[in-house]
């Protein structure tokens, strides 16, 4: 009877544990993983378009806006600068970009009430990147 108090005891234990999975074999270890919607967003428009170009500031995915320009005297404050090239393998983190250069600086647009907007500087040019909407 004890043995039995004792099995259904361990059984309980066991089953609810939330790090566990039964399988035939026994008992091994539940691998799961957060994922970021930074991460989601990034890796679905990557997808849809697998040249898409595009960095991660803020824990938001921004990707160029080809129909927006932007002029030397709308640039306001540096925000940093692109450290890492995106690897398919790898996880979208701060300051990733899947095509620019390491070390392009990245501008806030002045008046700009949101960060939806950015600049990045190019040689002798800014490009517009917009901030994608979650959901």
């Amino acid at each position: 009877m004890k043995s039995a108090i004792v099995l259904t005891l361990l059984a309980t234990l066991l089953g609810c544990s939330p790090n566990t999975i039964h399988t035939q074999q026994g008992v091994q270890s539940n691998n799961i993983t957060e994922i970021s919607t930074t991460e989601i967003l990034a890796r679905e428009t990557i997808r849809d378009s697998p040249y898409a170009d595009l960095f991660i500031f803020g824990d938001r995915v921004y990707v160029v806006d080809q129909q927006l320009t932007i002029k030397n005297n709308q640039i306001g404050e540096k925000l940093g600068t692109i450290q890492h090239h995106y690897k398919s393998d790898e996880s979208f983190t701060e300051f990733m970009s899947t095509i620019l250069p390491i070390g392009t600086e990245i501008y806030q647009i002045k008046n700009a009430v949101h960060i939806d907007q950015l600049a990045i500087k190019g040689k002798d040019y800014y490009k517009v990147y917009k901030a994608l909407e979650e959901g």
